[in-house]
């Protein structure tokens, strides 16, 4: 093999290496952008949800009810099953039962957002 076919073939093979290295870069990139948007959305329907229910704990007026509703709707939309079945308890139990309820809904959520509590 002549010096030029070889010097030729190392350029190319630099070339796809580079490529190969931006396509990669960009992908993993791009995957932790997503997860940190998830989290994101997850957290902040999380947060209204609780503190939706709070305030309708301290109210219950009209609209305490129709804020806890939009948030349980903007969790139902990013939540695991087993949440949104626990919100939907929250809604049509008496108030021991949603107190219960709500523990295990922030348990679920603590789990989901990979929160862990510390001693």
């Amino acid at each position: 093999m002549d010096i030029i076919q070889l010097l030729s073939a190392a350029g190319i093979g630099g070339i796809i290496g580079s490529l190969l290295t931006t396509v990669a870069q960009a992908w993993l990139s791009h995957k932790s952008y997503i997860v940190n948007r998830n989290f994101q959305e997850k957290k902040e329907a999380y947060m209204g949800l609780l503190e939706a229910y709070r305030i309708a704990c301290l109210k219950s007026g009209q609209n305490e009810k129709n804020n806890f509703a939009y948030w349980a709707v903007r969790c139902d939309l990013v939540a695991p099953k087993e949440i949104r079945l626990f919100i939907e308890q929250m809604k049509t139990q008496d108030h021991k039962q949603q107190n219960v309820a709500f523990e295990k809904i922030r348990q679920l959520m603590r789990k989901d957002l990979g929160v862990q509590l510390t001693d």
